[in-house]
Order: structure tokens, then sequence, then C-alpha cells
């Protein structure tokens, strides 16, 4: 898959412009090696290699649009990096109920850490993997169960972490 990522990084303006990173969201590196030293994660590879594309997809895009560039079946990570260089990771967590659904709803859910993302991982999967039973056996539509695994989420996380709707 590439474990691809998107990386937002905040401009002085308040906008932000969105890069892309092939197997950026592994391990989420990235939210340690965005640094003002590293702006793209850079390594001296013979000569420099950025592990971000410093050519950016998307320009002058608002925080509440953001989440109209992440594709939710595609990519597994966004960072937002400020101008103060903090860097936020989020998962990107799709509600379609079946692997055929064309359902484009989601959610991105804040993350700390590998661990912290590995947790919000295998809660999802479980909870989603319950959601689907229920849709098989023709107790729930597809609408209902975006709308469940929404209510999930927002529930789960609590004010514990930012979740930011997606579609």
């Amino acid at each position: 898959m590439g474990h691809r990522a998107l990386v937002a990084y905040e401009r002085p303006d308040g906008r932000y412009d969105v890069h892309y990173a092939h197997w950026g969201a592994a391990g989420l590196a990235l939210q340690r090696e965005i640094t003002p030293a590293t702006p793209f994660a850079d390594r001296q590879r013979n000569g420099w290699t950025p592990r971000v594309d410093p050519t950016p997809r998307a320009r002058a895009v608002a925080f509440d649009d953001l989440p109209d560039h992440v594709d939710v079946r595609e990519f597994e990570a966004l960072y937002v990096v400020t101008l103060a260089w903090v860097v936020t990771a989020y998962l990107p967590l799709w509600f379609g109920p079946t692997l055929d659904s064309d359902v484009d709803a989601g959610a991105l859910v804040a993350v700390d850490s590998p661990a912290d993302a590995r947790r919000v991982r295998r809660w999802f999967r479980a909870t989603r993997a319950v959601v689907h039973d229920v849709v098989a056996r023709g107790a729930l539509s597809e609408r209902e169960a975006v709308v469940c695994l929404a209510a999930r989420v927002t529930e789960w996380t609590g004010d514990r972490r930012e979740v930011i709707p997606v579609g």
C-alpha cells in the first residue's frame, strides 16, 4: 500500500500547503522527523533526499477544508505542522461498513504516538467488524452503519483526543 500520508504545513496566513509523503505513515515516523532543521524529513543520502514531496498538492487550504483533501480509503496518516513546528498526527478512519461500500465518510483522529495509533486502529477495526456483521445480517442499512460508527468514534474518544469528521 505504501503507507501514504499527507503533510499540511501551516503558512503565515493561517492556511496550509498540503504535501504527499509515500511511506510517510510507516510508524508515524514523520511526527518525529519533521523539524525546523529537516522540514521535509530530509535525509542526506547521495545528496538531499526528502521524505515529503517538497511540491505541494494543494496550496492555501483552510484548516476546516483539510479533510476534503484526505481520502480516508487511500491515506494512512495526516500530519499537521504548525508554524512553531508542532506536528500533530491524525489517523484516517473509513466508516464504510463493507469492503465494497462506496461510502466516503470517516474521521481523522489525533494520535500522539505509534502505540496510541495501534490502540486506535485495533479498537476501530474491532468496532467496524461488529458493525459489518450487523449490516450483513440486515439489521442496519449502510447509512445507519455510518451514523453508528461516527457516534461510536465520538463517544469512544470523548474529550481525550481531537476528532475531525470527513465526508
